[in-house]
């Protein structure tokens, strides 16, 4: 293996100056800023829809973020030599961990919104408002609770029971839910809530910091020993990221409904996030490559090898995504199946629910599933930009049911979706393309380069 200094130098794989990948942070910057002025706009306007888009928004971008991890540590975990030239496009969406505590400020304004046991009180007994339907000013929560106990007692929509609040509140799924909470209440508590989330934060920026950091650090001073010293870093690193992960689904998105019981929630998130990294590495190198920033260094191989990568997790997301729906559905235990029937009683969403398995596991299967399209350029392109788009729609799937729940999607206020997205993507990209501008598009200082640079095993 040649020294580190026979190696192409990381000016060779730098941004020009004047380039549109080196401006693309300033109208990444500008679209964030735009989101921004609507997500605040939609605030006032539509409080309550706002908690709901805003988490939404910025569950999308965590779980880009997770995927991005994901990926860094099983390279470093594994040793591998083919990646090293496509590791760092990687590291880059790794590197905005800086930024995800600041996005997600705006959801502890919004808790008592957005998570029912939030407001109850010491005895574990929910508060009279968490059971007034919305038309009523004292609500905080809409209809959420009413209309969810009276889909599962009487399977429709009568007005009239949802006007008879004394009955929701003494129906058996009410009673079932605060049983669940009783038992909850030890994990489910203020407290404890934000020790979890300073835990999650402090993890993911010591994981973020450390990859990216070591690895740029590398470029520098061609230190071998910084490999040695990722790869153990992965061993722990691994068990750290998939511990914060799954229990940052349990407080953030299945808390939404903290009667639900599914053990297979945590490895659905990791799932969705390693495909949806996957498909951002392949477009971002080939945008790379249409720049000309990168020649040979990024070859049909890597993208071969991505494209496999993200198929094979996709099969195993749907495999997951599946059997989660198909235990739930064969044992009908009521505190599991209400998950789905919150997206399944309403034709609008059961729409959006039948979309995900054509759109987002059919399509994209036939897409990408053949050599011939992984090893094309333009198709592996499109088939990862289609699933990255999926990957909004399936978040939105994830969260706004929760949105006044068992009533029709909510088309009029999409905007304030887009606003929340463009808002917290835009910060996100504005701080990941900033340090693409600082740093080499390779990882020109670890010692496997020159495998991944002669990976040409066609």
């Amino acid at each position: 293996m040649n020294d580190v200094h026979n190696k192409p130098s990381s000016r060779s794989f730098r941004i020009p100056a004047g380039s549109v990948w080196d401006n693309a942070w300033k109208m990444s910057a500008a679209i964030g800023a735009l989101g921004v002025v609507v997500a605040v706009v939609g605030a006032t306007l539509q409080s309550e829809r706002f908690a709901f888009s805003y988490l939404y928004a910025f569950v999308t971008v965590m779980t880009l973020w997770l995927g991005s991890v994901f990926f860094v540590l099983i390279q470093h975990l594994t040793g591998a030599g083919w990646s090293v030239s496509v590791r760092r496009t990687s590291e880059f969406f790794v590197s905005g961990v800086v930024v995800l505590p600041l996005l997600f400020l705006p959801v502890l304004t919004q808790l008592d919104k957005l998570y029912p046991w939030w407001s109850h009180d010491d005895s574990g007994t929910a508060h009279a408002q968490d059971h007034v339907p919305a038309k009523t000013p004292s609500s905080n929560h809409d209809d959420r609770h009413v209309v969810h106990e009276v889909s599962n007692q009487n399977g429709g929509h009568s007005q009239a029971v949802l006007n008879n609040v004394s009955h929701a509140e003494h129906g058996p799924h009410h009673e079932i839910e605060q049983a669940a909470l009783a038992k909850k209440k030890p994990f489910l508590n203020h407290t404890f809530f934000f020790i979890r989330l300073f835990v999650y934060f402090a993890v993911w920026l010591w994981l973020g910091l450390t990859l990216f950091g070591k690895s740029v650090a590398q470029d520098r001073t061609g230190d071998k020993q910084l490999t040695v010293q990722l790869q153990r870093f992965a061993t722990y690193g691994t068990f750290a990221f998939a511990f914060s992960l799954t229990f940052a689904g349990f407080d953030w998105i299945m808390s939404l409904e903290p009667g639900w019981y599914s053990t297979m929630f945590g490895v659905r998130i990791f799932a969705a996030s390693a495909v949806t990294s996957f498909a951002a590495i392949i477009v971002t190198g080939l945008g790379f490559k249409r720049a000309g920033l990168v020649g040979d260094e990024i070859n049909t191989e890597h993208f071969h090898d991505l494209g496999k990568l993200m198929f094979g997790f996709l099969i195993f997301w749907a495999y997951i995504s599946f059997s989660e729906f198909f235990l739930i559905w064969y044992a009908a235990i009521p505190e599991e199946t209400v998950y789905f029937h919150r997206r399944w009683d309403d034709n609008s969403w059961r729409t959006i629910s039948v979309g995900i398995v054509v759109l987002k596991f059919i399509v994209p299967f036939y897409l990408t599933m053949s050599r011939n399209a992984k090893r094309n350029n333009a198709m592996i392109g499109f088939g990862a930009s289609w699933i990255l788009v999926m990957h909004f729609v399936e978040i939105y799937y994830w969260i706004m049911p929760y949105y006044r729940p068992f009533q029709p999607v909510q088309w009029g206020g999409i905007w304030l979706e887009a606003g929340c997205v463009m808002a917290t993507l835009g910060i996100y990209l504005t701080a990941v393309l900033w340090r693409m501008r600082k740093h080499s598009l390779i990882a020109v200082g670890d010692p496997r380069l020159e495998r991944a640079l002669d990976f040409q095993n066609a």
